[in-house]
């Protein structure tokens, strides 16, 4: 993998915001070594992961008015999936482009690069994952396309070139792309509600980074926001894991020995280090940094010491910003940037 820039601060997604120009300026101001498009949430469902992730896709719906995407009933399944597959061996990544209406941070994130506004040697985008996107969208019957073999190996393919086709409008730019899947349904793996084995979770997983890798160097993260079973993404071939550190960082360290492993083969760790709930109400800036460093020192019982943890970190918040308020979110990317030049100075002593 391309070496990051260790203790970078970047984003999950979504942001509050509504002016797209002073948005990216603030990402930019904040966050300069590894910006990220902005999932503008506020300014319709377009911009909500799953429709995001549903253009180029066989026989789906995006019903904008009901905030869902769905099956389409009126097309032949036989006929999309024939249509679908043609693209994806085509090698043509166009099927599978982000349109404007739907991704105005992207776009906008691009032009910025073009204009000379950003020297960042990385970019970093976002896809929603494989099981989610299965999870979340339903078929006639009510019954998620997850259970839907043939739907959920397209869904695979066809997240894995959105993907692809994000990171090469960034190689274009000349930059490296970091692009995270996003799979916050996995917080319900092993429960009544997520009757789906581990092995094809795994399975599903590995299939989309494999063919996401077969399109250009890239980076490749999976940002999961509550407790979950971690070696589904410690075991799989994922370079970066992005956690609610302020939440969950006791249950990741559950996994310890599989955590060990994945760092000693060189996978980074994304630190949600800044809650995005309530909680920000009562914490400062130093209670914040003194439970990211309490947390770091706890991982030397692993054999992890802080150099190696955070020569392998990048800062983020702990999930989506776009349902906290803007005052909230600006607070929050303006402490990521706080906290990269203290995480560095830390760092630089321990070296």
């Amino acid at each position: 993998m391309t070496a990051l820039p260790p203790l970078a601060p970047t984003g999950i997604g979504s942001v509050p915001f509504t002016d797209l120009e002073s948005c990216v300026a603030l990402i930019l101001r904040n966050l300069g070594e590894m910006p990220f498009w902005p999932q503008m949430v506020r300014l319709g469902y377009q911009e909500d992961m799953v429709p995001q992730g549903a253009g180029g896709l066989p026989a789906l719906k995006i019903k904008n008015d009901l905030r869902a995407v769905t099956v389409d009933p009126d097309v032949s399944r036989e006929k999309a999936l024939t249509r679908f597959y043609e693209s994806v061996w085509s090698g043509d990544l166009s099927p599978f482009a982000l349109k404007p209406e739907e991704a105005r941070g992207f776009f906008y994130l691009c032009q910025s690069v073009e204009r000379g506004d950003t020297k960042a040697k990385f970019l970093k985008g976002q896809v929603v994952g494989p099981v989610t996107f299965a999870g979340m969208i339903k078929d006639e019957t009510g019954k998620p396309i997850l259970y839907d073999r043939e739907l959920t190996q397209a869904s695979c393919q066809g997240l894995a070139l959105k993907a692809a086709w994000q990171a090469k409008q960034f190689r274009n730019l000349g930059r490296h792309p970091v692009i995270f899947f996003d799979e916050p349904l996995l917080t319900g793996f092993g429960s009544a509600f997520l009757t789906i084995s581990r092995d094809e979770v795994v399975t599903i997983l590995t299939e989309t980074l494999e063919t996401a890798r077969q399109f250009g160097p890239l980076s490749l993260g999976v940002h999961c926001c509550g407790n979950t079973d971690w070696t589904l993404f410690l075991e799989t071939p994922f370079d970066i894991l992005s956690f609610d550190s302020y939440g969950y960082f006791d249950s990741l360290l559950i996994y310890g020995q599989a955590l060990r492993r994945f760092l000693h083969r060189g996978g980074w760790l994304a630190w949600g280090l800044i809650p995005t709930r309530d909680e920000l109400q009562t914490e400062t800036a130093e209670s914040l940094w003194q439970r990211f460093q309490g947390q770091v020192q706890q991982l030397g019982a692993l054999g992890l010491k802080p150099a190696q943890v955070l020569s392998q970190a990048l800062l983020t918040p702990a999930c989506g910003l776009g349902y906290t308020s803007p005052e909230a979110a600006t607070r929050t990317l303006e402490m990521l940037a706080d906290f990269s030049a203290r995480g560095r100075e830390w760092l630089n002593k321990r070296l």
